[in-house]
């Protein structure tokens, strides 16, 4: 969402629809984590956990704050995870609220350079789309031209957003409106990229025991996975996400599942290049093969495995800290069946993929979500 509302006011929202979907109290919650990054454009840079779940009567217990650029909540919920999982707690909430709207596009952007190597690439004036950019040049150089595949990414998740009351874009596109928008980092243009959004989203998370107990249809954490960047390799393939990869097979094993399993996936399209490079390095298609899973239609909403039903960031929008939880709020309903109009057939276990930052062209944090009903 865009609005003059503060973070405090749709991050207490997110915290009170949390709590209500879950059976749980306010009185109930052990310890809360928050996904922040805090820009120019949010007035509670400090303690923002604490001013949200004020409103909400969340109080006197541990809450921490969790900075991770754009994977901010992800890693929040993973400690929210590790802390219920090693028995410290039953129920803890997850958080990831941010505010970007109100601050001029290039305050804004100064602001997320800094999620880059803030010394050296984000004095030299480098942004994210110019890193997308550059990977993008990098693939179609190994793997030919596929910027009618991009364009298509970005149609159907735009698509699939105007099927998502809580999209930030409700746009109607087709390939050429893409093809001909504003160049930006060549060769990414306009509506390849994601908009700067403000919004929250929240989660509870217990024990299986305890889920049972407070709700009908609980969902299940099978795997919670991250890993940074190397950054030392002067041979770096950007073409390739091998970041993803790495973080991918931990996942995999660690919930005895592979690609072939997925019934859903969302993931950071932050630009269309992204979402074709998850692709691949998720296992969904070998290298250079990203394209076919989109001429084939495999990825669309009624595909083989549909990616980013939410709209992704590219529609859903990217508020920075709050967007992995946006994408695990999207399985749980998917999961559920609860997601309406952009609902796929019959889901039983989902992924969520989301990346952070980048040093040096390399991706600075990714992690990988899967949720099941088991």
């Amino acid at each position: 969402m865009n609005s003059r509302a503060s973070a405090t006011d749709f991050g207490g929202r997110a915290v009170r629809e949390a709590l209500l979907d879950s059976g749980v109290s306010n009185g109930d919650i052990e310890e809360a984590y928050v996904g922040n990054v805090a820009g120019t454009a949010q007035d509670q840079t400090g303690v923002i956990g604490q001013a949200v779940l004020r409103e909400v009567g969340v109080t006197g217990i541990p809450i921490t704050r969790v900075e991770n650029a754009c994977a901010s909540s992800t890693c929040a919920f993973r400690e929210a995870y590790k802390t219920v999982k090693s028995g410290s707690c039953d129920i803890a909430l997850v958080l990831g609220v941010e505010k970007m709207s109100g601050v001029p596009t290039e305050v804004a952007l100064k602001d997320m350079s800094g999620a880059s190597d803030a010394q050296v690439e984000g004095a030299m004036g480098m942004t994210f789309m110019g890193v997308y950019g550059m990977r993008a040049s990098t693939y179609m150089d190994r793997f030919g031209d596929v910027r009618e595949e991009l364009a298509d990414i970005a149609v159907k998740n735009h698509a699939n957003g105007r099927a998502n009351p809580h999209a930030h874009l409700h746009l109607d596109i087709d390939r050429e409106d893409v093809l001909e928008s504003r160049r930006i980092a060549a060769p990414i243009r306009l509506l390849d990229a994601c908009p700067m959004s403000d919004g929250a989203a929240a989660a509870v998370i217990a024990p299986g025991a305890v889920a049972e107990e407070l709700v009908d249809d609980p969902v299940y954490v099978d795997a919670v996975e991250m890993s940074s960047g190397h950054y030392l390799d002067s041979d770096r393939e950007y073409w390739r996400e091998e970041l993803d990869e790495r973080v991918a097979k931990r996942a995999y094993d660690e919930a005895s599942v592979g690609p072939d399993d997925l019934d859903i996936v969302e993931v950071h399209d932050a630009a269309t290049i992204g979402e074709l490079m998850h692709y691949e390095g998720l296992g969904l298609a070998d290298y250079g093969e990203g394209a076919e899973l989109v001429r084939n239609g495999d990825v669309m909403r009624d595909g083989r495995i549909p990616v980013n039903p939410s709209g992704g960031l590219k529609s859903r929008g990217h508020p920075v800290g709050a967007t992995g939880v946006a994408q695990l709020c999207e399985l749980v309903w998917q999961l559920r069946e609860e997601a309406g109009p952009r609902q796929v057939e019959d889901p039983s276990i989902g992924l969520a993929q989301n990346s952070g930052g980048a040093l040096l062209g390399e991706g600075g944090v990714s992690t990988v979500t899967i949720l099941s009903t088991r």
